[in-house]
């Protein structure tokens, strides 16, 4: 039996997050939503391209966390939906967030809603170090009541998130193929790469300490330190190249000097048909990208990265003409 799931992601990797759904089997997308999506599943879902994962346990119409709260304690519908196998004795919290910002309730409702579940379920109410999260979640499409599911994600400083690398790793299309990240900076994208079936993986970085630490945390990867863009790789000899500009680097005529380089560099080792991914934000990467000639974009997917807006650029050589950008 299908049960029904809600899960949430960076904002403008809709159309890709839908397709990466739908390439599950046992999947059924109903709805994609901006940041989100309501699907069923006939497993319990672990995907790495989404953020936060949740179980569905009530769905009502559009309001407050208060009102919410309220319409949860005069129904019991939600009760049907209850994984009652994984409740006795569980430690829990209610989180209640309106568009995903965490927000206050009254305290006294949210109480008498512990209550009743206490009563209901057998679980019990610790919110300094619960085992469950009951969401109270308020979005413009709907009010949703939903059990949280995994570990909270942890925060990767400097890193770009594995979720969001996830969905650069399906981008370029690397299964099976040759990749390279250009200007590496961690292990994040690494990782996702090479889950992703790339097979073989190289990253050129800045130091011998990133290429280290890439080489002893992701198997199967060739890391050195060098120059983006000027790198040891045959002409032609990648399907897939990736870049990624750190969003708090600090913007500089260095800094423009390196992604032009960067980028002739890709057009160099990049294979027929094979994809350039660049993740940046638009104050470094936009006006030097629209002056790159011989790339074609394919996708452009514009997003928020650390408060900074962002996009993920996928192109290809355009061996005919010059340019064709933003």
């Amino acid at each position: 039996m299908k049960k029904l799931y809600f899960s949430t992601f960076i904002q403008g990797l809709e159309n890709p997050v839908e397709t990466m759904l739908r390439k599950e089997g046992g999947v059924a997308v109903e709805r994609m939503l901006s940041g989100a999506a309501l699907y069923r599943s006939v497993r319990e879902p672990s995907f790495p391209f989404v953020h936060q994962t949740f179980r569905v346990l009530f769905q009502m119409k559009p309001c407050g966390v208060d009102e919410a709260v309220n319409r949860l304690l005069t129904t019991g519908g939600w009760l049907d939906r209850f994984p009652f196998e994984e409740t006795q004795g569980k430690k829990f919290r209610i989180v209640t967030a309106k568009d995903g910002q965490l927000v206050s309730a009254n305290m006294r409702r949210v109480d008498m809603l512990e209550k009743a579940i206490c009563e209901q379920t057998g679980m019990r109410t610790y919110r300094e170090r619960p085992e469950v999260e009951l969401w109270v979640l308020c979005r413009p499409e709907a009010a949703y009541f939903l059990w949280r599911m995994g570990k909270r994600p942890a925060k990767q400083e400097g890193q770009l998130r594995t979720d969001v690398c996830a969905v650069v790793s399906f981008l370029s299309q690397c299964g099976g193929k040759n990749a390279a990240i250009l200007g590496s900076t961690g292990t994040s994208l690494p990782a996702a790469l090479k889950a992703g079936g790339a097979r073989s993986l190289t990253c050129v970085c800045k130091d011998r300490a990133t290429a280290r630490l890439i080489e002893s945390k992701v198997r199967g990867v060739r890391a050195c330190e060098g120059s983006s863009g000027y790198t040891d790789l045959p002409d032609a000899s990648q399907n897939a190249v990736v870049l990624h500009l750190p969003v708090k680097a600090e913007k500089t005529e260095r800094l423009e000097s390196d992604l032009r380089n960067a980028m002739y560099e890709a057009r160099r080792v990049l294979a027929d048909e094979g994809r350039i991914v660049v993740v940046a934000s638009l104050d470094h990467a936009q006006a030097t990208l629209r002056k790159t000639q011989g790339v074609r974009v394919l996708a452009r997917y514009p997003i928020v990265l650390s408060g900074q807006q962002s996009a993920i650029w996928v192109m290809t050589v355009n061996q005919d003409s010059e340019e064709e950008m933003m």
